[in-house]
């Protein structure tokens, strides 16, 4: 946190917006990490404003993919996905080096993990390949690893890319950190799910290790969990106890810790800075001393004119303070009455009432008008099935609200990619995503 205030300053100084929103993003994925979630979207509206005029892709990338994690912490997982759409939009047009640079393979290992709240667990899986593709880290191998062995229930799939994650993290001379945690986490998921408790206690014991020395406290919980579990298949009810009790505890004690470190460390920050400010005044008030001893006169007419220069800056503050003030009610309410107008879409479309397709224009007026610029024999149910997958509606919903077949609705939407012109590797989803931008 404070490398990022000292880089943010540095920003500023120069008007480097991009850095600035950099830094800010980086500043919320700390701040979410550990549990501080209001402070996490306070960094991100704040790298959001400083990116208004960016041409920096990768950066809106990287911006909506920490929105997308955001909402999926706290439980918003369609929004989750509205954003990942709009990353993976952005980071469709990056070169492959501003993706590795911006570790933009987090962009699609995140869409998998989301895929799997909205039970589409088979396209999860293509987009950890995606993901690998950018940039083959031990992270994205011991995913793949994972989903064969909670999803695909393919053991030795699971145990191909368990030995590839292990095995690149040998290569990393780098000192541990939570990449390789996780890495040993996934191994020892897998060898307990094949009843191999030594083994799993092993590499769960590593990961402990590592997430100590890495201070991951949010992981340090669950990793006694599995310690006691592993030592439940091997029958030692003892250390079972000790280590159940440990989770139990350290649970406890990072709901605690989490709120109380973010705001000691900012605290800190902004206690420099007022340290700051009291050096400068008290040089400020030796200097004008010593100018008063040689020119008392010019002094007092420079001081004059500070003083009411000063009281202008006050004037300004103040209306720009009411201006600011104005402007967030302003936005909160825009951002009420867009949430409102969301809401009732939803139910209009899950009643499949006749009414929904004109709501929907009215929400998004440029929607239809694009799509028809695409293709102007769309019909009326094409328009009603394109506003449904705008709303993030999987398949199996628009087929549940629709009354129709699973299979149909999937047929509809085949038809309506070949109408649309887009190829069969496009996501519709991000398709209509990029439409808005």
């Amino acid at each position: 946190m404070l490398l990022n205030e000292e880089y943010l300053q540095k920003a500023r100084k120069y008007e480097y917006h991009d850095g600035e929103a950099l830094c800010y993003i980086n500043m919320s994925n700390i701040s979410v990490s550990i549990g501080n979630y209001k402070k996490g979207l306070v960094f991100l509206k704040k790298a959001e404003t400083a990116l208004q005029n960016s041409q920096n892709e990768a950066l809106k990338a990287k911006l909506f993919q920490e929105y997308g994690q955001l909402s999926k912490v706290t439980g918003l997982y369609k929004n989750a996905l509205k954003y990942n759409s709009k990353a993976l939009y952005y980071t469709k047009k990056c070169a492959l080096r501003d993706k590795r640079n911006y570790f933009l393979n987090r962009v699609f290992s995140n869409r998998g993990d989301f895929l799997y709240d909205a039970g589409r667990n088979d396209s999860a899986l293509i987009y950890f390949h995606r993901a690998k593709s950018v940039i083959n880290t031990p992270l994205v191998n011991c995913l793949i690893a994972k989903h064969h062995l909670l999803y695909t229930g393919l053991a030795d799939s699971s145990k191909v890319y368990v030995d590839r994650s292990l095995e690149l993290i040998k290569k990393d001379t780098i000192s541990p950190d939570s990449q390789q945690g996780m890495v040993y986490r996934v191994a020892g998921d897998y060898y307990k799910s094949q009843g191999h408790y030594e083994e799993a206690q092993d590499f769960y014991q590593k990961a402990l290790h590592v997430f100590l020395q890495t201070k991951k406290a949010y992981n340090i919980p669950f990793i006694y969990q599995s310690i006691a579990e592993a030592y439940k298949g091997t029958g030692n009810k003892e250390k079972e106890i000790e280590f159940e009790n440990k989770y139990l505890d350290a649970k406890a004690k990072l709901s605690d810790d989490q709120n109380e470190t973010v705001n000691l460390l900012i605290d800190k920050v902004l206690a420099e800075k007022e340290n700051d400010v009291e050096v400068f005044k008290l040089k400020l008030f030796v200097g004008s001393a010593v100018l008063i001893l040689i020119l008392i006169i010019v002094f007092t007419l420079k001081y004059r004119k500070m003083m009411n220069k000063k009281s202008r800056l006050r004037e300004q503050t103040t209306i720009l303070k009411n201006q600011t003030e104005l402007l967030t009610n302003e936005t909160e309410l825009l951002a009420s009455k867009v949430n409102e107008s969301f809401n009732a879409l939803v139910q209009l479309a899950k009643r499949n009432d006749s009414a929904f397709l004109t709501r929907f224009q009215e929400v998004y007026p440029d929607f239809i008008e694009k799509l028809l610029n695409i293709n102007e024999d769309l019909s009326g149910a094409d328009l009603h099935l394109c506003a449904m997958i705008k709303l993030n509606f999987s398949s199996k919903e628009i087929a549940t609200y629709m009354s129709i077949l699973h299979k149909s609705a999937q047929q509809k939407k085949y038809r309506l990619r070949k109408k649309l012109n887009v190829p069969s590797g496009q996501d519709l989803y991000v398709f209509f995503q990029g439409l808005d931008s």
